[in-house]
């Protein structure tokens, strides 16, 4: 079976320093939490699963692949369990990709936005109420109905834009 996404993907995730993870606030982590929002909550309302929206699972809103994820090394290091549920269900996204499921494959960009941000240095949490990213709240009636809204700009050149300013 070809697993060239899978390995990519565990090849991303441990180029992460989990020990540095929520040690820096930029100004692109905000950009990166709202776009990845606003991709959980398309992907939640077409394929609704048990999570703790936005730490999706997507072993349960698609199906699990037949690689055992939780098996692989790298998910050690990732000692927050919602951020574990991230990388794990990155993991499986990707597992499935090899596999030729077609939602996998059509959703192949779903967590970009928190591996960047993971990659900066970034994280962000479910606190009462919202989400937090770098000190600030957002309330979910915010984050609530984000299917409507623009996709912003994530590439590498505008958030490193968006850092300079820090």
């Amino acid at each position: 079976m070809n697993t060239m996404n899978l390995n990519m993907a565990i090849e991303r995730i441990s180029s992460i320093n989990w020990s540095e993870v929520g040690k820096r606030n930029s100004n692109s982590h905000i950009q990166l939490v709202r776009e990845y929002l606003r991709r959980a909550s398309i992907f939640h309302n077409n394929y609704p699963g048990k999570c703790l929206y936005p730490f999706l699972m997507i072993s349960n809103s698609i199906t699990s692949p037949k690689t055992n994820v939780e098996e692989i090394q790298i998910l050690n290091e990732v000692h927050n369990s919602y951020h574990r549920a991230l990388v794990t269900s990155y993991l499986e996204l990707n597992a499935l990709i090899d596999e030729g499921n077609q939602v996998a494959i059509d959703n192949k960009d779903l967590f970009e936005p928190v591996i960047k941000l993971y990659e900066r240095g970034g994280i962000f949490y479910r606190g009462e109420g919202g989400i937090n990213v770098n000190g600030s709240s957002f309330p979910f009636t915010i984050w609530a109905n984000l299917v409507e809204i623009e996709p912003v700009d994530i590439t590498d050149a505008t958030l490193d834009k968006m850092d300079e300013s820090n």
